[in-house]
């Protein structure tokens, strides 16, 4: 019987911990692909290196879906209030999740 390869969507900073979390899904022969947002609030550049350049790095397919009008709807009026401390926004996990999934 044939063996069906895992896939997995990783929702990517470019960061240390999304980059390990690739690495790792790897490493046990899962293919990855990689999902970075773009927002008014922040881009896919960090202190000059690319998400596209770290995702090369780590030879992971990457989509880059902007996110619009719609988005900072959620910001401004969110449906389920703001995350506390260090939590992000829940609404902007769930619609971030939801593009992600299309």
């Amino acid at each position: 019987m044939e063996k069906v390869k895992v896939k997995a969507l990783a929702l990517y900073s470019g960061g240390l911990d999304s980059s390990l979390a690739i690495r790792l899904m790897q490493e046990q022969d899962v293919e990855v692909e990689a999902v970075t947002f773009l927002t008014p609030f922040f881009t896919t550049k960090k202190g000059g290196f690319s998400v596209q350049r770290a995702a090369e790095k780590l030879g992971v397919p990457l989509k880059v879906v902007r996110l619009g009008l719609d988005y900072l709807r959620i910001i401004r009026k969110p449906k389920y209030g703001y995350g506390r401390h260090m939590n992000p926004c829940i609404d902007c996990h769930i619609y971030m999740l939801k593009k992600a999934k299309r």
